[in-house]
Order: structure tokens, then sequence, then C-alpha cells
């Protein structure tokens, strides 16, 4: 028996984390994790604003604190998400209308979403 193309297309989906309110900011969110966790948000974000794939030595510390933070945010915030199981063709749709929204927006505009953690 070979499976479904809907089971196939079902199985290479994956998933999209989204704030609900677009106005909120997700660096506010985390923000909030590392504070709540005695760690140093300006520590954090200006190490993250330069890190280059060389720096390995933060680069666990960095991805530890943003998994830390993604649990904290659903656990504190869950009704400030929404889960979305998407195709990669729903994903490059979504992909190609936020950059046509966001030339739009103003330049320093930040971009309130998760995306890629599945």
């Amino acid at each position: 028996m070979t499976p479904s193309t809907e089971t196939s297309e079902e199985d290479r989906k994956h998933l999209h984390v989204r704030l609900t309110d677009q106005r909120s900011s997700v660096y506010d969110l985390v923000t909030e994790y590392l504070q709540a966790a005695g760690k140093a948000p300006d520590w954090y974000w200006r190490t993250a604003g330069r890190l280059e794939g060389s720096e390995g030595d933060n680069l666990e510390e960095l991805l530890t604190s943003a998994f830390e933070a993604g649990a904290f945010i659903a656990h504190d915030h869950p009704e400030d998400l929404k889960f979305l199981w998407v195709s990669e063709e729903e994903c490059e749709r979504e992909r190609r209308a936020d950059e046509r929204g966001e030339q739009g927006q103003e330049s320093g505009k930040e971009r309130s979403s998760l995306s890629h953690y599945a």
C-alpha cells in the first residue's frame, strides 16, 4: 500500500509560531523571560546582534536561552501565541506576503514572530 498524497503532504509540514497581536514584540517577551530567569538581557541582545558563525562559546548559551524563552512564553503567555502547521508552499506564500508588507513599513519595525521551531 502506498501512502496517500494527503498523508505525505501532512508529513512534510513544519511549525510556525506567531504572536497573536501583530503590535506586540517577541523581543519584549524574550527580555521578560531573561529578567525573570536572572539573566542579563543587555548581554544577550548585544551578543545576539554581533554573533557570527565562529563564536561557538556564546552560541550554546544563546540557543539554550532562546529555547527556554520559547517555553516560558508558551507557558506564561499562551494567549499571545498561535501555532500553525504549514507546507513549504504555504510557507513560501507567507514569506512573500511578509516581504511585500514589510517593504511598506518603517525600516525600524521589528518582526514579531518566532519561526521554524520544528
